[in-house]
């Protein structure tokens, strides 16, 4: 450790600060190596070589670099070449400090490469990634990053890739329910296009573009609904791949996108090629298993959530868990344990209160769901389950404790939320179906009727469970089970514990119903032990 002598090499490995290394006030007065991406410049390994030669080198000998603690104990024994770069690698990797010929005057004499610092922005950038990437990526995770991009958009608003990462987390927002306001879709439709704009070549951008154009491009229509983009976004996911194969963000933005379409059999396989991915393997068979259950495909998507779940349990497996345990299994104690699983910030969310809903209706347990909705602090929801006024589930909730008064309160003051929407919006599906609901609650069937006509005409769907709660109202139970009779989309599960067929339950056609359900390998578990494993549709559930 001689004064002036090579002894200690200052090194900062991916994204790592020496602004924030705890080390002595010398080791921050000289230049540090930067290794981004675990890289290791082949003039940095040569130069670390020639510090750990002597004179003598050029005998074959290898001796230490003065000051150093590598001795050689016996000088006849023949000499050890693999010495040299396994002591390279270990002081590169190690992070060491001070050599003094790589300070700020000398590099250029030395004739050293600088590496560019990883800039604070980019830093941040990473840590943003660090949440975006995992399988969990809920609430919580997308305000983490959200934050972080906020930051290194006032520290760098030119760098593409800050604005690239942002216009990602806008869009996982959008897509998973958790935010898909009209403020939200501009924030990832401009961050993506500002990307663009800086960068036009640059991977991230480009990608940035493409999983908008998947995720966050159809806010408001369904996680199963596509874009009129996607053509472009195929493209661009395409020729991305190509470039980098499997990259995992591309894939899934792929999969997705091909799910959407409607071709099952390309998203099954490049769900399966994601999952051989460890970091993304969890979310692929979630992915999978979530495919399975829209269409219908109970044992399947059973199986590959089994999967996802012994990789990992997070709140999007352990939701379709919890969904399947009540629409398939019909275990209600399994559903409840799930749902004080989840972690709150997930059941704060729309999805959350959507699927805390269903559990406590289907408990027949009106009251723990308004205690619930009380942390619930805005009117509306929107999820993928259903999407209207909080107090639309709440009036429900009101009527199933007996308390009609009070129920009908709740319902007018939804129907008051909505009315104020569709004056701004009037050929809104989604408001007109809750005007459709709203009105059938409160005894307005003829208005009812009209609200989900108009619906159906925009939208271009067949009416759904709203015209069977319509039916029931009126007293129309024969059309009613003629419609559940054909095409017998409810399970069995469903048909015993929906509060919407408590008025069915003592007819007769109603019970033998029932009762074919549950020899339906498709409708009940009982049933389906050897259900082939299928990805083919068998009907849409949303």
């Amino acid at each position: 450790m001689a004064k002036g002598k090579p002894f200690i090499v200052p090194v900062t490995v991916d994204a790592t600060s020496d602004n924030e290394a705890h080390v002595p006030d010398a080791f921050m007065a000289v230049q540090w190596t930067r290794l981004p991406a675990g890289e290791t410049p082949a003039v940095f390994c040569e130069r670390v070589e020639q510090l750990l030669r002597s004179p003598g080198a050029e005998t074959g000998r290898r001796e230490p670099a003065p000051g150093s603690t590598i001795r050689t104990s016996n000088p006849s024994k023949p000499s050890r070449p693999w010495l040299v770069p396994a002591f390279a690698c270990l002081i590169a990797c190690t992070v060491l400090a001070t050599w003094h010929p790589w300070s700020r005057g000398d590099r250029q004499a030395q004739g050293v490469p600088t590496v560019p610092p990883v800039s604070e922005a980019r830093q941040l950038v990473a840590k943003a990634w660090a949440q975006l990437d995992k399988p969990e990526l809920g609430p919580e995770e997308l305000d983490i990053a959200d934050g972080y991009c906020k930051r290194a958009a006032e520290l760098d608003p030119a760098d593409a890739e800050v604005w690239a990462a942002w216009s990602q987390v806008d869009s996982w927002y959008i897509y998973h329910n958790f935010d898909s306001s009209s403020g939200r879709q501009d924030a990832a439709r401009l961050a993506a296009a500002r990307a663009l704009q800086l960068a036009p070549t640059s991977y991230e951008a480009r990608l940035a573009q493409a999983c908008y154009l998947v995720r966050g491009a159809t806010a408001g229509t369904g996680r199963g609904e596509v874009s009129s983009f996607a053509p472009e976004a195929n493209r661009l996911l395409i020729k991305l791949l190509e470039e980098r194969k499997d990259e995992p963000r591309a894939l899934f933005a792929l999969a997705i996108l091909q799910r959407n379409l409607g071709k099952l059999d390309e998203a099954k396989a490049s769900f399966v090629r994601l999952s051989n991915d460890p970091q993304y393997s969890a979310t692929a068979w979630n992915e999978l298993a979530w495919m399975d259950f829209r269409v219908g495909s109970f044992a399947s998507a059973d199986a590959a959530l089994a999967r996802s779940i012994a990789i990992k349990p997070f709140w999007a497996n352990l939701s379709l868990k919890l969904i399947i345990s009540m629409i398939w299994h019909g275990d209600l104690a399994s559903a409840k344990a799930i749902l004080e699983e989840l972690p709150a910030t997930v059941l704060q969310s729309d999805f959350g209160a959507w699927i805390s809903f269903r559990v406590f209706a289907y408990e027949r347990k009106p009251d723990e769901w308004l205690r619930f909705s009380k942390g619930i602090r805005r009117d509306w929801i929107q999820s993928n389950g259903d999407t209207g006024p909080i107090a639309t589930l709440n009036g429900l909730a009101q009527k199933m404790a007996g308390r009609t008064d009070a129920a009908r309160i709740e319902w007018q003051t939804a129907l008051k939320l909505v009315e104020h929407g569709l004056a701004d919006r009037p050929a809104d599906v989604d408001l007109l179906r809750s005007k459709g609901e709203l009105l059938t609650y409160l005894g307005d069937y003829a208005g009812a009727e009209n609200a989900l006509a108009q619906a159906e005409e925009l939208s271009g769907r067949q009416p759904d469970h709203l015209d069977l709660v319509l039916k029931i109202a009126e007293g129309h139970l024969d059309a009613v089970i003629d419609k559940l009779e054909s095409p017998g989309d409810f399970t069995a599960a469903e048909l015993h514990l929906d509060p919407i067929f408590d008025p069915l339950r003592s007819n007769v056609r109603f019970k033998s119903l029932v009762a074919q359900a549950e020899a339906d390998p498709k409708r009940s578990p009982q049933a389906s032990r050897n259900e082939a494993t299928t990805y083919l549709p068998t009907h849409s559930r949303n």
